[in-house]
């Protein structure tokens, strides 16, 4: 009689590993399919008006990214069986049973972790709703590990049980031990210092950060303790201001030192077409020789293209595919994705903000400081970073979730930001405190992505000779002077106000503060930092240009009064709502916008001209507003906020005629003195009859004179 021959180990294990495969494909499927049951634009379902041209957009790029994604489940669920058929070995038995059962378990641990570590990876699967609402309450990111230890030490306990002598047990023993010191130094590898001192300059904007958050300026201290701490060693500009509460058309003043009427980009997702080719401070440091680098883990609403001058930038996708992107909840890619691998093979999910738990902020800062040291390392670089944590979706990770929003809130108010249009008559949908709580654990969450980039700076050896600027593109508001707005979605750059324009910013020269001020209560503007950084690293400042250097302050010394010339931008609150004769704006709905053959999404003509026209127009200098608001009767009304007599507000009122006088066709324009109305069709030269601007002023106790306003 025949014997029964035991298939070949390997030949077992080829097997395994194909199992897996199917095992990841039969994964992808199921998702596949739910997502199709979503009704997922573009892909299942017929679109047409204005979703035809997104569904044009994505569906030439589909077929390949879904490709790479199946790749990943194939890849991982290979790996999978194959752990899990030598899991199954030990025990002697390798069929095709304990190979799925093992497939499974695994999949399991790792989903309890990645659930405690980002929960709005499973937030919107019902089915596991209450179980996910128990680990976000009493889940440790330990508890996985723990138990994931405890499956390896009991398998490593049995083979070394099964060696033929207690000395070949103790060798066996030794060699796991020696492993695992080697696989946790291999972990902790990093930190060490860089050959090269070549200059560095590091930029870092933090999304919506408002300064009252720090502790310097009356805060906590409990928000972002990593800011507070380089505040501490640098010198903090008190009243900073953005030209507008945006983060596209704020970064575009920021990169070129001009107000934002000025570059052509006034709103996010400005038509390409419509912005000026001007020169920018990252164009001077490339022409200097130095490494220019721009990374950020949203581009939904700011994507920096060639014309920053940035030579290097690492961010998602531009466009509709970024937009779909956020539709394909392919939740296994958090799973099996989320590090340096899954990064180059899928960064348009791994490295997108946009994607709520697919996205692993932390991993992201981490590889992302490495890739910035490499190329310090080899050159004068100029590094730019805007992290964007605040940013929608606003889903807080561990341990953040924790930090401030009160656990009696429900599940899908602790984990993600609610998104809906403020229109009139609109009412709040939660408290104002519960929608502090949730900006200040993501502010906190952007907190620590930037203490990576700082500390990881440190150990390098790099941190003291940088040059480094903190600061934020704009603050937020959560409508304090609105109670019927309380907890209704928080808005920036809807109004010109102390909470939505004000922001962060802090210097640390090279070499450190030293003898300069901590504090300069001097007022500064978003404009002056590129022409701050270029005089610091000894490069020709940009001609022509709004912003000036803020390196005198920085060594103790006078500058004259700045002034800021400010607008509002295009958000999805309506004008009206906070100015109830306030001319009603522009439509917030998609058909707003077009979509171009390669994918970018911009503004539509029509749309703009509208947008542009319901803009509030301002100046300030740290005393008084002026502002300019267009109404709905065709008229202008001018308003001053603050102490509005005396020869100071005449300057300042009379500054803003002059800035506006320089906006280009499509704006208002300075005629005869007067701001003329776009809608209105007069001469050059003709003079508005006075009824038509009217200007309102507060009276307020009068004060010291200042010297006249510069800067623009």
């Amino acid at each position: 009689m025949a014997e029964s021959v035991s298939p070949h180990p390997l030949r077992s294990l080829v097997w395994r590993l194909a199992l897996g495969a199917g095992l990841g494909l039969v994964l992808f499927a199921v998702e596949s399919w739910l997502l199709l049951r979503s009704g997922l634009v573009g892909v299942d379902i017929p679109v047409d008006g204005p979703y035809a041209a997104l569904s044009a957009a994505v569906r030439p790029v589909l077929p390949g990214l879904l490709l790479r994604v199946a790749s990943v489940y194939v890849v991982a669920g290979m790996v999978f069986g194959g752990v899990a058929f030598g899991l199954a070995r030990v025990w002697g038995r390798g069929g095709v049973v304990p190979t799925v059962v093992g497939w499974l378990g695994l999949v399991l641990l790792l989903a309890w972790d990645r659930a405690i570590a980002r929960p709005a990876l499973f937030d919107d699967l019902p089915a596991v709703r209450s179980l996910l609402a128990w680990l976000v309450d009493h889940g440790e990111p330990w508890h996985p590990r723990v138990m994931a230890a405890g499956v390896v030490l009991v398998h490593v306990a049995a083979v070394l049980a099964r060696l033929p002598t207690r000395k070949r047990r103790l060798q066996g023993a030794a060699a796991v031990a020696m492993g695992v010191l080697v696989l946790w130094g291999v972990g902790k590898g990093g930190g060490s210092a860089t050959g090269g001192k070549s200059p560095l300059v590091v930029l870092i904007g933090i999304d919506a950060f408002r300064p009252d958050r720090l502790r310097a300026l009356g805060g906590s201290g409990q928000v972002a303790p990593h800011v507070d701490r380089f505040v501490a060693e640098s010198t903090l500009f008190t009243q900073a201001y953005t030209p507008v509460a945006q983060t596209e058309p704020a970064w575009r003043s920021l990169l070129t030192a001009r107000w934002p009427h000025e570059t052509g980009v006034r709103y996010a997702l400005t038509s390409d077409s419509r912005m000026k080719l001007q020169p920018t401070f990252p164009e001077s440091f490339s022409k200097a020789g130095w490494s220019t680098l721009f990374a950020t883990d949203c581009s939904r609403f700011h994507a920096e293209g060639p014309a920053s001058g940035f030579a290097t930038r690492w961010q998602p996708p531009r466009g509709a595919v970024n937009f779909l992107l956020e539709k394909l909840r392919y939740r296994a890619l958090g799973l099996f994705a989320d590090h340096t691998l899954g990064a180059a093979w899928v960064p348009e999910f791994i490295e997108n903000r946009a994607l709520a738990g697919i996205h692993d902020p932390m991993g992201y800062a981490e590889r992302l400081t490495s890739r910035v040291l490499d190329e310090a390392g080899d050159g004068p670089t100029l590094f730019a970073f805007h992290a964007t944590a605040a940013h929608f979706p606003g889903d807080p990770v561990h341990p953040f979730y924790r930090r401030f929003v009160s656990p009696d809130e429900p599940l899908e108010r602790r984990l993600r930001m609610h998104f809906a249009p403020v229109a009139p008559g609109a009412k709040g949908g939660w408290t104002r405190d519960g929608a502090e709580a949730l900006y200040d654990e993501l502010i906190a969450q952007a907190d620590a992505q930037v203490g990576h980039v700082l500390d990881a700076l440190r150990a390098s050896g790099r941190y003291d000779d940088a040059l480094i600027i903190l600061m934020s593109d704009h603050g937020e508001s959560f409508h304090e002077d609105r109670p019927d707005l309380a907890g209704a979605t928080p808005v920036h750059g809807a109004r010109l106000s102390e909470l939505e324009n004000r922001i962060l910013l802090a210097v640390k020269p090279p070499g450190g503060r030293q003898r300069g001020p901590a504090t300069v209560d001097a007022l500064v503007r978003l404009v002056d930092v590129g022409p701050t950084l270029l005089e610091l690293s000894g490069l020709p400042a940009l001609t022509g240009v709004d912003g000036v250097s803020l390196a005198p302050l920085l060594r103790g010394e006078p500058l004259a009064p700045l002034a800021l010339y400010a607008e509002t931008g295009f958000t999805h609150v309506s004008p009206e709502v906070f100015d109830a004769g306030h001319w009603p704006g522009a439509p917030r709905a998609f058909d707003a916008y077009r979509i171009r053959p390669d994918g970018v999404v911009e503004m539509g003509d029509v749309a703009h001209e509208a947008v542009v026209m319901e803009k509030d127009q301002g100046a300030f200098d740290g005393r008084r507003w002026w502002v300019d608001r267009p109404q709905a009767n065709g008229t202008w009304r001018r308003e001053c906020v603050g102490e509005c007599e005396g020869p100071d507000a005449l300057v300042l009122e009379a500054w803003l005629d002059v800035v506006r006088g320089r906006t280009t066709e499509g704006d208002s324009r300075k005629v005869a003195g007067h701001v003329d109305d776009p809608r209105r069709s007069l001469a050059p030269g003709t003079v508005r009859s006075p009824q038509q601007l009217l200007r309102l002023r507060s009276v307020q106790p009068e004060g010291a004179a200042h010297p006249k306003p510069r800067g623009g």
